[in-house]
């Protein structure tokens, strides 16, 4: 057969004989594998310890590598397909290509993609690469968490708009930091925000930073926390007795119960009621920030670390520290907590230099903090430091009594906040609230109450503005019966000891029982 077609092409080109010589070699290959005709073609690829050959001509199908070796440690694109002689297949013909260079450029345009992310994920804030329309099309790993997302859900593609309900010519002037509000999963947060231009009108870089705020539910004076259950009211005895006296106080209590307003009260009856309160939120600040959040850090402590900048511990200094949700707090950190508690001093992220503190520690969990002692995820040294006077709020459903009081100051509040003329509930109304276990405690009413008053047509809030989860609820009473009904059964139905084993007033206990049909 003539193969002089194959001279001049720029490819390697090699027909290999049944024998596994080299029939003909065109100069290309001769110079990029520095053989000659009649040499075994064994060794020449990387590719040859596994041979095609053999497959190639029992299926007369071509096969195509697109990166292997030569025995010159070229990188090579590179096929075999059967050479045909009418139905008779004589070898084959190796065709292939130096692709150095472009195997090159990928390894670099990887090297540096793997640059770009670590740089873009040491980063504390949120990064968020947009193109010139505002679409995502890179962002770090701390983006999601910062902005209230989760991590299944993918946020390349979409709109800034979306994540923060901002526009790209809402967000602050091109290379001007500035705090502006961001809306998120989590509410209405305020962020610093900084927008940088790419060049050549790729698009933009915006960094978002969360600043943590102090809120309250409804607590701006003493007075605003009231009660008609004398289990709450014993505890307001307690917190009267000791806002005036600098020692720590745990707060316990399920999700929505008042923590953060009962801590807030605290402060307000003591004698550093003029000082600043200040509030840490334990669960919402991602692990890596913490520290920082608490302690503040100095210049050059970490990429963006562009000057001092003084922590949580610090602005409180004269006033109250309020550690919300301490469960969730990381073991790492809590030797450091359990330093500041003790000794009332710290240490600057990226500094040796002790700072002291005037301040007074209160904390709050919705978590088993004994459990978790048990399990080495809470420090016992700590948890007593902190447990100097403790303080349980009970559930909602504990004290039902309170529900009529907190209907209408939260009627109060809404119907002047959406100018409203709303002014009472109905009592059949009433009495379908009184009727709702509410799990999500006194966050949950307010809600309800809030949504009762916008949808309201008249001065009466009626059954039909309110909307309660009854699925959810009937599901939470039938675990409570069973759990009531196993531990009657346990202690031979001796209610006093089992309202014991509940944590519950007998009177409680004996409500509970009427209410599920266990009497």
């Amino acid at each position: 057969m003539d193969f002089s077609i194959f001279d001049e092409l720029l490819d390697g080109v090699l027909v290999i004989g049944l024998d596994y010589k080299i029939v003909y070699s065109n100069d290309s290959a001769k110079k990029l594998l520095g053989v000659k005709e009649n040499d075994f073609c064994k060794g020449l690829f990387s590719i040859c310890g596994s041979c095609p050959l053999k497959l190639v001509l029992e299926e007369r199908e071509s096969v195509q590598v697109y990166d292997i070796k030569t025995n010159t440690d070229v990188h090579a694109c590179w096929s075999m397909s059967p050479l045909l002689n009418g139905d008779t297949c004589e070898g084959v013909v190796e065709v292939f290509k130096d692709v150095s260079n472009v195997v090159s450029c990928i390894l670099e345009s990887q090297r540096q993609k793997t640059y770009k992310e670590t740089i873009l994920n040491s980063i504390v804030e949120a990064m968020l690469v947009l193109d010139e329309k505002g679409n995502i099309v890179e962002h770090n790993n701390i983006a999601k968490k910062m902005l209230c997302r989760t991590q299944e859900e993918s946020l390349v593609g979409r709109h800034v708009k979306e994540l923060v309900n901002l526009s790209l010519e809402e967000l602050p002037p091109e290379g001007e930091r500035a705090d502006i509000y961001i809306e998120t999963p989590c509410g209405r947060q305020k962020a610093s925000t900084l927008v940088s231009p790419m060049q050549l009108g790729f698009g933009y870089v915006v960094s978002f930073y969360v600043i943590q705020q102090d809120q309250m539910s409804f607590c701006d004076k003493p007075d605003y926390v009231f009660t008609k259950s004398p289990t709450f009211q014993k505890i307001l005895d307690l917190v009267n007795s000791c806002a005036e006296h600098n020692v720590n106080v745990l707060i316990e209590g399920e999700t929505g119960t008042g923590k953060s307003l009962l801590a807030k009260y605290i402060h307000l009856l003591s004698p550093r009621r003029d000082a600043p309160f200040v509030k840490v939120n334990c669960a919402a600040i991602p692990e890596s920030l913490l520290e920082a959040e608490l302690f503040g850090y100095v210049k050059g402590a970490f990429t963006g670390a562009t000057k001092d900048k003084p922590g949580k511990a610090e602005i409180a200094d004269g006033g109250t520290l309020f550690l919300d949700e301490i469960g969730d707090m990381p073991l790492s950190l809590q030797a450091k907590i359990l330093h500041l508690v003790e000794e009332k001093e710290f240490e600057r992220l990226g500094s040796n230099t002790s700072r002291k503190t005037n301040i007074r520690i209160t904390a709050s969990t919705n978590k088993d903090l004994k459990e978790a002692m048990r399990q080495g995820r809470f420090r016992e040294d700590l948890y007593y430091r902190l447990n100097v006077v403790n303080i349980r709020i009970p559930p909602l459903r504990e004290r039902k009594e309170d529900i009529p009081l907190l209907v209408n100051f939260f009627i109060e509040k809404y119907a002047k906040l959406y100018s409203k003329k709303v002014k009472f509930v109905s009592g059949d109304a009433m009495k379908m609230l009184l009727s709702y276990d509410f799990p999500g405690n006194v966050r949950e009413l307010e809600h309800i109450v809030e949504k009762a008053v916008i949808t309201s047509k008249g001065s009466v809030v009626g059954v039909e503005d309110i909307s309660l989860d009854f699925q959810n609820h009937n599901y939470q009473q039938k675990e409570e019966k069973e759990n009531i009904k196993a531990i009657l059964e346990k202690v031979n139905y001796n209610k006093s000891l089992a309202a014991k084993m509940l944590g519950i007033h007998r009177t409680t206990l004996w409500r509970k029982l009427k209410e599920l049909g266990l009497s």
